[in-house]
């Protein structure tokens, strides 16, 4: 079903000196830098989207002796885990073939009855053929695909095997003996070569509001700010991670409905939408003076002013004097990202540079057009990360060098994702992937490290896939919560070390 609906993108900044973000259309771009002490975080713009057409999930193929990953789109269905495993036993792709992928289960093998889950642990009942003519090595590759296909799924950490309907203690045909249920750490010399990342999840407490559209958000250093709107007045409300507890606050009073850009600016939340306001934390809203431009489609905080940009020109706010004042138009608008000494935007194949009180210059050209990517500054290069159509390359760009360089692949491509940058390494989460006509929300995230241009996994969390989740990296851990469409639940990743 096609559905159009308003959406926000929200992507973390942070820097001691203050990495802002920058949102553009219905997708977001990020500044980031190393975590500081307090965390400035971003904003997002309503916007109109089609919704993916449909969610996908993992299955588990084998490649040159190990497992490989592979998605599936499915319908929603109360038994995802039943369905995974037919996905499965249904096999690899001709594509997937044709790229040495395989499966070490016979294509005769059929599902007895449905799963069964219970305390974690998954029964699965598949017909004799399972076990025909496999040696000791294919047979573990074949019970590997299984329980890694089901343990993708928060409920189910391990896997009891039975044959037409009776419990396996030994598998005659390899004498493996398997009296007991399976979980991965059975299976870690077959794992995939790409490893998840390190780290646990955790769910959020209930959100005391709704599903909102044109949604943003601010990391402060302690909580996470989002203000939104469900259909009518605005919402405001504040998550703290230490205590897992969240708080309705009272938005602005007789503001109009948004979308608003925010930015945690040193001790004082900036909401800059229609009109422009003021919150501290533990006070009230103060209106600020009206802008000179209206509604921004791209806005950052440099460290000491708000400044944005919309097709009218641009305009740059400082509390400390509590003034607007006018900037030269941006050459064309796209997305951006600030490095902590100037904005870069990005559209297309071009891209340009504005620095405060110099104005804007050209950059080189991008090796391929992006359209509304993320993007992520590192304290060294700035990434270039998805955007629309989901493309699995990115870029790096390096100032010093005015030159571009590309990134290497995903594997999956990911446009409306969430994306923190932690001080080492980019972390996203949640968006879609595919190809247009046939994009699927994509179950697990990513995460990209710089230093050896590698991409690796990041576990499965406790979430449905989702558009255009909100995320704050808070200096030790990745929050997620709502997205579209109409999510009001999230959770906290925590990297180990």
């Amino acid at each position: 079903m096609r559905k159009l609906l308003a959406v926000a993108g929200l992507v973390v900044a942070a820097g001691a000196a203050g990495f802002f973000l920058a949102t553009w259309g219905s997708d977001k771009a990020v500044s980031l830098g190393a975590p500081p002490k307090q965390t400035p975080s971003t904003q997002a713009v309503g916007a109109t989207a089609t919704l993916p057409s449909g969610r996908a999930l993992e299955v588990y193929f084998a490649q040159r002796g190990r497992l490989v990953e592979a998605l599936r789109t499915h319908t929603a269905t109360r038994r995802i885990a039943t369905a995974a495993l037919r996905e499965l036993l249904a096999g690899p792709t001709h594509a997937e073939r044709a790229q040495g992928i395989g499966s070490e289960i016979p294509s005769t093998t059929r599902l007895v009855s449905p799963l069964s889950i219970a305390n974690g642990v998954a029964k699965v009942d598949l017909t004799s053929d399972y076990e025909s003519g496999a040696g000791s090595r294919s047979l573990q590759l074949r019970l590997a695909q299984v329980v890694y296909t089901l343990t993708q799924f928060p409920t189910v950490n391990s896997v009891r095997f039975e044959i037409d309907g009776s419990p396996v203690n030994v598998f005659s045909s390899s004498g493996i003996v398997l009296d007991h249920p399976v979980g991965r750490s059975a299976y870690k010399s077959l794992a995939p070569l790409n490893k998840p990342l390190a780290g646990k999840w955790r769910t959020l407490a209930p959100a005391p509001i709704g599903p909102l559209a044109g949604h943003s958000s601010a990391w402060t250093g302690r909580e996470l700010l989002v203000l939104g709107r469900a259909g009518g007045p605005l919402l405001f409300a504040a998550y703290n991670p230490v205590s897992n507890t969240w708080r309705r606050l009272a938005p602005p009073a007789n503001a109009p409905r948004g979308p608003f850009h925010t930015v945690w600016a040193g001790g004082q939340l900036l909401a800059w939408g229609p009109l422009a306001f003021a919150y501290r934390p533990g006070g009230s809203w103060l209106r600020l003076p009206r802008p000179p431009i209206g509604e921004p489609v791209v806005a950052v905080w440099t460290g000491r002013e708000l400044v944005g940009w919309n097709r009218s020109g641009g305009a740059a706010y400082r509390p400390a004097t509590n003034r607007w004042r006018r900037l030269a138009p941006a050459p064309f608008l796209g997305s951006a990202a600030w490095t902590g000494r100037e904005l870069i935007m990005q559209s297309g194949d071009r891209a340009t540079a504005f620095v405060p009180g110099r104005g804007w210059r050209l950059l080189a050209s991008l090796p391929d057009p992006r359209e509304r990517p993320t993007l992520v500054w590192d304290g060294h290069e700035l990434l270039v990360i998805g955007g629309k159509k989901a493309p699995r390359v990115g870029f790096a760009y390096d100032p010093s060098t005015n030159q571009w360089r590309r990134l290497a692949a995903m594997d999956s491509g990911r446009a409306r994702s969430a994306v923190v940058w932690t001080g080492r390494k980019l972390l996203l989460w949640g968006g879609e992937t595919g190809r247009p006509g046939g994009f699927v929300t994509p179950p697990h995230g990513l995460a990209y490290d710089p230093s050896a241009d590698r991409w690796s996994p990041l576990p499965q969390a406790p979430l449905q896939g989702r558009i255009h989740p909100l995320a704050a990296w808070t200096g030790r851990a990745m929050v997620v919560w709502g997205g579209d469409p109409g999510f009001t639940d999230g959770a906290l990743f925590l990297p180990a070390g």
